[in-house]
């Protein structure tokens, strides 16, 4: 693949397809990390002197326009990181006919051609600029218009940070390898689920999918997480890879009634509302939200013997207190013994964040499900386009 370097961008217009897909709530970003992340391509290419960067993404899920979902907010907040001026530029099929230094599109989904890889959308999009640039590792594992058909019709080069992601998310890191497999269904990632139990030296289960296997193995869970239509492929798993799978021994729950109710209640009362129950003895009442203290232990122990950990989902509920204990404990376990740790999908790092940080042994990376693709040994569409 060609880098920044290869490309002649001196007085050209660059497209630059980055992923600024953030987390908003009411009206604020809550999470600047995948904004920080794309300036260092994006002075890279402004010190190669250009006539235009021309920044591209997607926002959300959108089904057309959505006006909460308008990059506006991503393309101020940018401004004030790089004390540069942005401009939005609405619509797509406009010219553009600002003279400023950057220019931001409106989310990229608004228009459906984006979704469904459109040729034609993406020659709109490439009638304001003259190379392209691609830097949004979240969406490497697709074929979207702007990072599969908008490569192919123009000179193209790819990023720093997918640069960056390329070279750190590999199984080739030190082994033994554990890998923490936290999502909340299955059978989605299943392909790669299996892939990566095969890759690994240990896997250690959490967030609601357990639930599933438990539930294969005859235990009651309560009211907890369950995919019943999976329940059948995880006796087959189980059967395969029991040796591998590291299951939680305690659980840490309440009535889903309760959990409704629980910002509202007391400490007293929320202390009285949250159980922590053994594996054994999940009542049918309850549903579990997090592993439990004697969970973080075991895996503590599985984490210690090896070398790498790779990281995609927490282990609980993170978004409610104190189902993120867990997550965060176990964080800071990797983090005060100095483990090489990959750290992959947007909940992980939320749920991480302030714990694990980014530095010589641990890297975050800014894709989920790029991430396990790569992990899983499989090709990256928009990554392949550019080679």
């Amino acid at each position: 693949m060609k880098t920044i370097k290869d490309l002649k961008i001196k007085n050209k217009r660059v497209f630059l397809r980055c992923d600024f897909n953030v987390p908003i709530k009411n009206g604020r970003i809550t999470d600047t990390t995948r904004i920080e992340n794309a300036i260092p391509t994006i002075k890279a290419i402004l010190s190669e002197k250009p006539k235009q960067i021309i920044l591209a993404s997607h926002l959300g899920r959108p089904k057309g326009y959505d006006e909460k979902l308008s990059l506006g907010i991503v393309a101020k907040k940018l401004s004030e990181i790089m004390h540069k001026e942005i401009y939005l530029h609405p619509l797509i099929e406009a010219p553009i006919e600002v003279n400023i230094d950057i220019v931001m599109l409106e989310n990229l989904r608004f228009f459906e051609g984006e979704k469904k890889g459109s040729i034609a959308f993406a020659k709109q999009l490439a009638q304001h600029v003259d190379v392209y640039v691609d830097d949004a590792f979240g969406t490497a594992h697709r074929k979207d218009a702007s990072v599969y058909a908008l490569a192919k019709l123009l000179p193209n080069a790819v990023g720093l940070l997918i640069q960056k992601e390329l070279e750190n998310v590999h199984l080739n890191h030190p082994k033994p390898i554990v890998a923490i497999f936290g999502a909340a269904k299955i059978h989605d990632k299943l392909p790669l689920f299996k892939k990566l139990l095969d890759k690994v030296d240990k896997l250690i289960l959490g967030g609601g999918v357990v639930f599933t296997f438990l539930k294969a193995g005859g235990i009651e869970v309560g009211k907890s997480l369950v995919e019943e239509e999976m329940v059948e492929t995880a006796k087959q798993l189980l059967k395969k890879y029991s040796s591998k799978i590291v299951f939680p021994v305690d659980f840490v729950g309440t009535t889903p009634a309760k959990l409704k109710k629980l910002d509202s209640l007391s400490t007293l009362e929320k202390k009285q509302s949250i159980r922590t129950v053994s594996v054994e003895n999940i009542s049918k009442s309850i549903a579990c939200y997090d592993v439990g203290p004697k969970t973080v232990k075991l895996f503590s122990a599985v984490i210690n013997s090896s070398k790498t950990v790779v990281w995609n989902g927490p282990l609980g509920m993170f978004e409610v207190k104190p189902f993120d204990k867990s997550t965060k404990q176990l964080a800071n376990y990797i983090s005060k013994h100095n483990k090489k740790c990959i750290v992959c999908g947007g909940d992980t790092v939320a749920s991480t964040s302030g714990v694990l940080k980014s530095g010589k042994l641990v890297h975050i990376s800014t894709g989920g499900g790029a991430s396990l693709e790569l992990l899983a040994g499989n090709k990256l569409p928009a990554v392949e386009v550019l080679k």
